[in-house]
């Protein structure tokens, strides 16, 4: 019985301590979105979302800047995914995961994380 209270005890520490990480008013993160086509007749047009959070579709219109913040969940499983169409062409792919982290920047609590779409391309920087 006593080893079996401890393993409980063991387990309900466990769980306070990542609600207390979860909670914390510490790391967000600061995402862009950044229209770096060419200025001509076609626009760019993305929806994002993750599973919890409906970002919503938008048309920028070149040189504009779409962002959000968040925080990441205390497992880090947090994922925001983008579709894209420009003309054509479309992409679809995960634009914050936790394996992108190391592309952002910045200090505590705040840190970037930039898409630029380009012609040729989408830059993470």
């Amino acid at each position: 019985i006593i080893k079996t209270f401890f393993i409980l005890l063991i387990a309900l520490c466990i769980a306070n301590v990542r609600q207390i990480i979860a909670d914390d008013n510490g790391l967000q993160y600061e995402f862009h979105i950044i229209d770096a086509l060419p200025n001509n007749k076609i626009p760019l047009r993305f929806h994002c979302a993750s599973k919890d959070d409906e970002l919503g579709y938008h048309k920028p219109k070149v040189g504009d800047d779409f962002h959000w913040r968040f925080r990441i969940n205390a497992i880090e499983s947090t994922l925001f995914f983008c579709h894209f169409w420009w003309g054509k062409k479309q992409r679809a792919f995960e634009v914050f995961n936790r394996h992108l982290v190391k592309y952002c920047s910045g200090d505590f609590p705040t840190h970037f994380c930039y898409w630029k779409v380009q012609a040729d391309g989408f830059y993470l920087g």
